[in-house]
């Protein structure tokens, strides 16, 4: 068999073969910089926390969709009974949404 052909590099802890001549990666580069003072760019943090932001999406929709069909629903209905049913099934539907958004996915 003739040689073998060159590997391909998988990471930046993996050195070239001998011989054989490369461009630095942007990590390497990044690393040299802060060696000699210069310091990382400064990174923005979001106002909202992506969950917060999905939370309060699925909600609103959610509330929405709830008064739109209580409403539909219950047309003939008292007014203000119609509106206490559609404010109390929207604070149980924001409650679950709460719970399951911050109680349980904040464990994974």
């Amino acid at each position: 068999m003739p040689g073998k052909p060159p590997r391909p590099l998988n990471s930046v802890s993996d050195s070239p073969p001998s011989g054989e001549d490369r461009f630095p990666s942007n990590a390497e580069l990044l690393h040299e910089l802060r060696l000699h003072g210069a310091r990382p760019p400064k990174r923005e943090l979001p106002r909202v926390s992506r969950r917060t932001r999905d939370f309060l999406l699925v909600a609103g929709v959610g509330s929405a969709a709830v008064g739109f069909v209580i409403f539909r629903l219950m047309a003939s209905s008292d007014p203000m009974l119609t509106m206490r049913l559609a404010l109390t099934v929207t604070a149980l539907l924001c409650a679950l949404l709460w719970f399951i958004f911050y109680g349980v996915m904040s464990r994974y």
